[in-house]
């Protein structure tokens, strides 16, 4: 049989939900930053060794990448154990990032074994930046993710008209706006909830 709660039990978890989703921006800040940092980075490192003919201008890609999943691991471990529950959002959000992050693993094992030439992978790495945050703002109610998201798709159609090398300053305006600039907004939407 299931326990009815009293006015104050119901109002204490409509508080906590409350809580909970408030902490949800900065937690959500922390990896868009993250990421956001690491792919600007290497795309612009990319670019610049590409214009000196150096040999392996992807150098930094995998070192970042590594980076990265290992600084998110231990992020979401933390995040983990202070958490006691996941609400609807926390799995929601999840979910559509492991998604994002295996479709990027099939674009580039494409572009890695010749089958997507690597301009096109470019381009369809920028589609899933706008898909990810597209979602992401939604499901967070957090509009500057959307609207970073639209303009990740036009970069990406543009990218599909440039210069093979120049798709790399594509990804690096992509992540500024879809990443960098929502992720920095979300932080500081956190702080102030705090004090709220």
């Amino acid at each position: 049989m299931e326990k009815q709660l009293n006015e104050q039990e119901s109002l204490r978890i409509i508080q906590e939900m409350i809580a909970k989703s408030k902490t949800n921006l900065g937690e959500s800040s922390y990896f868009y930053l993250l990421w956001g940092w690491l792919v600007f980075i290497s795309s612009l490192s990319h670019f610049i060794l590409l214009s000196v003919s150096y040999k392996q201008p992807y150098i930094f890609w995998p070192v970042a990448m590594i980076l990265g999943a290992i600084l998110s691991v231990i992020k979401s471990k933390k995040l983990h154990k202070e958490s006691k529950a996941k609400t609807y959002i926390e799995t929601a959000v999840i979910h559509l990032w492991i998604g994002f992050s295996i479709s990027m693993f099939i674009v580039l094992i494409g572009a890695t074994f010749g089958k997507i030439n690597w301009v096109t992978s470019n381009s369809l790495i920028i589609v899933l930046y706008g898909l990810g945050t597209y979602v992401s703002g939604g499901i967070l109610k957090f509009n500057p993710l959307k609207a970073g998201a639209i303009a990740s798709w036009i970069i990406a159609i543009i990218s599909m008209f440039l210069p093979g090398q120049y798709s790399m300053l594509a990804i690096a305006t992509a992540i500024v706006v879809a990443y960098l600039w929502p992720g920095y907004l979300l932080r500081s939407k956190e702080k102030a909830q705090r004090h709220v």
